[in-house]
């Protein structure tokens, strides 16, 4: 079943590798065509990539969503109608509580949720953690395990089917007290690396199973292929 993440991921695949504009701006609208009727769908593709120039190509490509771009906006404008005493009176609450000296990018996330990004920190942070690692051109398990032994944690591979990998003392999560797995960053290294690995011929989905922010004694990443690409 595709999510947003997932249509923005291969919308980037043909705006990266598509020559021409043409054909560029034809194959983005097969694309969202495919999701014509999942109206939910492509309104998050639109507010994940606003501001951004593959924003501006998919409107072009697909004109029918700016009716979807100003329903967007009225919603937006119906919540800032609300009350007072339902928005800026409201306490805010934290998700994740730092227990000691934390990580400035935990510091970070945890503030960019309580304060603009919501769950949305979830998404966002794991494509960051993706395209930073296919930026790097990292394409090898052990060039993957020096970099995080270096700036993530203390990285081992424990199953190959399904491909399982453990980090210690994770920097992400370190000294974090949450409800549930946090290390989205973390996540979308690993699978930025895993594309790598083959080629970007698959989209690869990394879920964090176990987190040393919710009790367990190490973070715990499960991989799997997802989507083939032509």
């Amino acid at each position: 079943m595709a999510n947003a993440m997932k249509v923005i991921e291969m919308l980037r695949i043909i705006d990266n590798r598509a020559k021409f504009m043409g054909i560029k701006l034809t194959m983005m609208k097969n694309l969202l065509e495919k999701y014509k009727d999942n109206k939910d769908l492509l309104k998050e593709v639109l507010k994940l990539t606003e501001g951004t120039r593959l924003h501006d190509l998919i409107l072009e490509a697909y004109p029918p969503l700016e009716e979807l771009k100003r329903e967007i906006k009225e919603e937006e404008l119906e919540v800032k109608k609300e009350p007072e005493i339902y928005t800026n009176n409201l306490p805010k609450k934290d998700f994740c509580i730092f227990e000691g000296r934390v990580s400035l990018i935990a510091y970070i996330k945890e503030y960019l949720r309580k304060y603009y990004l919501g769950n949305n920190v979830k998404k966002i942070f794991y494509e960051i953690g993706k395209d930073y690692a296919i930026r790097l051109g990292i394409n090898s398990y052990e060039e993957m395990i020096k970099f995080m032994n270096g700036d993530f944690g203390e990285v081992s591979i424990e199953h190959c089917e399904p491909l399982t990998i453990i980090v210690k003392n994770n920097k992400e999560c370190r000294n974090c007290k949450a409800s549930e797995p946090i290390c989205y960053l973390t996540a979308g290294f690993i699978a930025g690396c895993l594309e790598n690995m083959v080629n970007k011929m698959y989209l690869v989905e990394v879920t964090e199973e176990k987190c040393q922010a919710i009790g367990d004694p190490f973070c715990v990443f499960i991989a799997k292929k997802s989507i083939k690409l032509s």
